[in-house]
């Protein structure tokens, strides 16, 4: 039986693979009372929906359903995964044309359905994409939030955690900037829990890396 003390429900817009793991996540983590998935492809949203379901005897009950921006109306968050891929050799920046426009109708349609929650959007260029997202939207800023370089800061804090042999929830490292190639290694500020020895290490280390 669904947890109806939650009153939880997120919307997940696009079944790729940052889509369906995000949604998987969700399932695990047993955060949520409904989950909706919407793709442009409707019959990829509802088996990925399937899915879900079957992995639920070993997960969270949850109400995981495909669904359209009409669910979007009583949604506690939606999250904008959906957009053009990346091509090799073709930069974040270079998808600005495509997937802005891609999303200027999503948001849209999000909002002309009533949604009244928060977005977060993970869909690159994301930088750029949250700001179109505010735009359209016309919602205040501390409700639209994107991904930015979490996913960078956390793949510089295992390399660190894997390079000292220490647990990476120990290590404080961050990227900073947008999520693209002008990041930049705030590695000056770099730390590790553990021994001062080993610290002037990552100081040494980071400094290397920035240069």
């Amino acid at each position: 039986m669904v947890d109806k003390t939650k009153l939880r429900k997120v919307v997940v817009v696009g079944t790729g693979l940052v889509g369906t793991s995000y949604a998987y996540a969700l399932l695990n983590q047993g955060t949520v009372n409904e989950l909706v998935l919407i793709d442009i492809d409707q019959e990829k949203a509802e088996g990925e929906a399937r899915d879900l379901n079957h992995g639920m005897p070993f997960g969270n009950p949850m109400n995981i359903h495909a669904g359209d921006y009409r669910d979007c109306h009583n949604a506690d968050l939606v999250v904008l995964t959906a957009g053009a891929n990346q091509k090799p050799g073709e930069t974040r920046l270079d998808l600005v044309t495509k997937n802005a426009k891609i999303f200027k109708d999503i948001v849209g349609k999000i909002v002309d359905a009533g949604f009244q929650g928060i977005f977060v959007v993970a869909t690159n260029p994301v930088d750029i994409l949250t700001y179109v997202t505010r735009e359209v939207s016309g919602f205040p800023q501390e409700r639209v939030i994107g991904s930015g370089t979490i996913l960078d800061t956390a793949r510089f804090r295992y390399l660190l955690g894997d390079y000292f042999q220490v647990d990476p929830r120990n290590v404080h490292a961050y990227i900073i900037g947008e999520h693209g190639d002008t990041e930049l290694l705030y590695g000056v500020m770099s730390k590790l829990v553990v021994s001062p020895s080993i610290n002037m290490q990552v100081l040494r280390l980071s400094t290397k890396m920035m240069i």
